[in-house]
């Protein structure tokens, strides 16, 4: 049993017992150490200056089968100085994107992030499951409420082009124009639709359409197993590597915070969510990160070691 102290004088031998087992855990240093990792040989995340769209095509009126379970938003947009962002700090674009040199404008929905390039037009991916499963409610790069049908949808929408002044959308045989700065619902009329167990139901499908303008896109690198963050402030190389916290699902953001010597308070406040995400990232299970900083200050972690 541990020597019992004269701290424990006035404590009953069980609490005695248990307090001086916490002591004892201190003292042999629980925690958890991440592992350092060069950025040289791994392929830079994408930073790109683009014009962003942001498209959701909500069916209004159905039930919702399925719920949305992430805990952090996939697409967080904040102001850091005088750079407006959208950071993505999980993959979302497909392999087959064309690189990110060739980009003038993305289109973002809840499914997916196409890039194109100038004058290029996009159908942008409103459904997933060939149109069988839809969004009832939801918004770009967060949780959203879907619908399960019988029979797939095809939405009738194209982002023809995006300048620097305006988008301009089609739906449903019809021509919109989406000022910068501006956000505008387009009713596509109700229809019909059936259902998995044979009923029918009546939805009044919505196109929200949101053109914020020219933000800078963050996001791993294509087909990369790593996860994207901001540098926070932090220099790893001037970073302790043993952390006095307790890894796991209970992990204290403020805790982390504390013992790599990040000052919150100092960044964004949007940019707070993205730490959240990496610290349940890196130190949300009993696995020992890795973590790489590349020269530009982003940081890298490998969930899984």
């Amino acid at each position: 049993m541990p020597h019992r102290t004269s701290a424990d004088a006035g404590l009953c031998p069980l609490a005695a017992y248990v307090a001086a087992m916490d002591s004892s855990m201190r003292d042999s240093g629980a925690g958890v150490e991440w592992t350092p990792a060069t950025a040289d040989d791994r392929r830079a995340p994408v930073r790109r200056n683009v014009r962003y769209l942001e498209a959701v095509l909500e069916h209004r009126g159905l039930e919702a089968t399925r719920f949305g379970g992430g805990f952090f938003p996939d697409a967080v947009p904040y102001t850091c100085g005088e750079e407006a962002r959208v950071f993505y700090w999980r993959p979302v674009l497909d392999a087959a994107a064309p690189p990110a040199g060739e980009w003038s404008h993305v289109c973002a929905t809840p499914y997916r992030v196409q890039p194109a390039g100038d004058g290029e037009p996009i159908s942008p991916a409103l459904t997933a499951d060939d149109g069988r499963t839809v969004v009832v409610e939801g918004t770009v790069g967060g949780d959203s409420t879907e619908a399960e049908l019988a029979t797939g949808v095809a939405p009738d929408v194209t982002i023809e082009r995006v300048s620097g002044d305006e988008a301009v959308v089609t739906a449903a045989g019809d021509r919109y124009r989406v000022a910068r700065g501006q956000r505008r619902e387009l009713p596509l009329g109700e229809r019909r639709v059936e259902l998995p167990d044979g009923e029918t139901a009546t939805a009044e499908p919505v196109l929200s359409v949101r053109y914020p303008g020219e933000r800078t896109f963050y996001h791993p690198a294509v087909d990369a197993t790593y996860r994207l963050f901001p540098s926070f402030g932090l220099d790893l190389d001037d970073a302790p590597r043993a952390l006095d916290v307790e890894p796991g699902p209970n992990v204290t953001e403020d805790a982390v915070a504390a013992e790599l010597g990040v000052d919150l308070d100092s960044r964004p406040y949007a940019e707070r969510v993205l730490w959240q995400a990496f610290v349940h990232t890196a130190f949300g299970n009993d696995a020992a990160p890795t973590l790489a900083q590349f020269p530009d200050g982003l940081l890298a972690v490998w969930p899984d070691g």
